[in-house]
């Protein structure tokens, strides 16, 4: 409630409001909506839809101020979180200037007969759907007659993809789990069911919509860095410019890029920082290693299911998605984490650059040391009080045994510099 008294005075009315699938959302959604009538703005309740949904309304709609989803992208079912958003859908960073402390702080209310009123936004699954087919070639897919799965463990997205795929004479099926996590294991469990009813394609949708995963009819997990490839090479034989990837890209995104005449840009960790720098940089694609896609448009974000029609696409048009992956070498890309103080992060970010002195760095967003093999990432989290390692080599042991041996390293640096701190 106190965050919605902080949205609605920010904002103004109305403020658009919506929610994935979580069991905790509608008593979430009464307590946010409430803050903001309560500061005399109005509540447009878009119900349950995905955050792509959301800000494809907002981008329909300039009147609408701003807006907020309750959801958790890439957390379990017991978490959940706020995404905000500015006019036109933009996400906005609004918790970078004003803190927990300030929104508790704020007690403002406005009288009984001034509070804002909430209006239920009917049903436009159809519009955005429409918005979907504008960017696909339908006659094409439709001639293809695929069959796939879709993991989808939000409803009000199975909803929506089932009305896409429909309307492209698609036979599908869904099935769902125990787990909101977009994961290999996920697309594991995905391919085995691909390929036993002999599919063309799996699907595997994170909760919110903006993240999407594949599996190839014979079972194979596709890494994100491969269906980006796939993307990347079709819209560069079409369009030149520049693509966006975050600093932990795969050797094989950049190599796709460069290859195919694109422009390379580096952006920092996290898909907002993709879709940002997508948007500032006037790009023709963005996109990282865990299935964000940004595919600039109507609206610019990361939209799993706009994605998903795309690739669609080119598996109706270009054949199966193993023959399209079939040439790109297998890069390896496994990440962990430490608990660090953030007044310590610096220290331990300078030990481990003075370990490597003698490599090629690269310092645009934390400390990246190449090697023959591949290389190691070292960076603050965006999650305070954590740093976050990765590791690209040519096999999986590798990367984890990297990235282990990083974190063990820097942990007994961590422990002994707090030790010396305290004496």
């Amino acid at each position: 409630m106190k965050l919605g008294k902080t949205l609605g005075e920010t904002y103004g009315s109305p403020v658009a409001v919506a929610m994935d699938g979580r069991n905790s959302n509608n008593m979430l959604l009464a307590a946010l909506s409430a803050g903001i009538m309560s500061v005399g703005c109005d509540v447009l309740n878009l119900g349950a839809v995905p955050t792509p949904m959301i800000q494809f309304y907002m981008s329909m709609h300039s009147e609408i101020k701003g807006g907020v989803t309750i959801t958790a992208s890439f957390a379990g079912q017991q978490i959940n979180g706020f995404r905000v958003m500015k006019s036109e859908g933009v996400e906005d960073p609004i918790f970078e200037s004003i803190t927990v402390e300030e929104m508790m702080a704020n007690t403002n209310q406005v009288p009984g007969l001034a509070v804002g009123e909430m209006f239920k936004v009917p049903d436009f699954t159809e519009a955005y759907v429409d918005y979907i087919l504008s960017n696909v070639d339908v006659e094409a897919i439709r001639a293809a007659e695929l069959k796939i799965c879709l993991d989808c463990r939000n409803p009000a997205v199975g909803v929506i993809t089932s009305q896409l795929l429909m309307r492209l004479s698609i036979d599908h099926i869904f099935i769902t789990g125990d787990t909101s996590v977009l994961d290999e294991d996920r697309q594991t469990k995905l391919g085995h069911v691909v390929k036993s009813q002999e599919l063309d394609l799996g699907v595997a949708l994170e909760m919110d919509a903006d993240h999407v995963l594949f599996t190839t009819s014979e079972g194979e997990v596709v890494h994100g860095d491969r269906s980006f490839a796939v993307l990347a090479k079709d819209i560069l034989s079409k369009t030149k410019g520049k693509v966006v990837i975050p600093v932990n890209a795969s050797t094989l995104m950049e190599s796709v890029i460069r290859d195919n005449g694109g422009e390379l840009v580096l952006c920092s960790i996290g898909e907002q920082a993709v879709v940002q720098s997508v948007k500032e940089n006037d790009a023709v694609l963005g996109g990282d290693i865990f299935g964000c896609i940004v595919l600039p448009g109507r609206f610019c974000t990361c939209d799993a299911i706009l994605a998903m029609a795309k690739i669609i696409e080119l598996i109706a048009k270009n054949g199966p998605l193993s023959e399209q992956i079939r040439s790109y070498p297998d890069y390896f890309i496994l990440k962990g984490s430490m608990d660090v103080p953030n007044e310590d992060i610096p220290k331990v970010l300078e030990c481990f650059r003075s370990l490597h002195l003698e490599k090629e760095m690269d310092l645009f967003d934390g400390i990246k040391v190449y090697n023959d093999q591949g290389w190691i990432l070292v960076r603050k989290s965006n999650v305070n009080n954590m740093i976050k390692v990765y590791a690209q080599a040519g096999s999986r042991e590798k990367a984890t045994a990297w990235v282990q041996d990083t974190i063990d390293k820097l942990s007994e640096f961590a422990a002994l510099n707090s030790s010396q701190t305290q004496q």
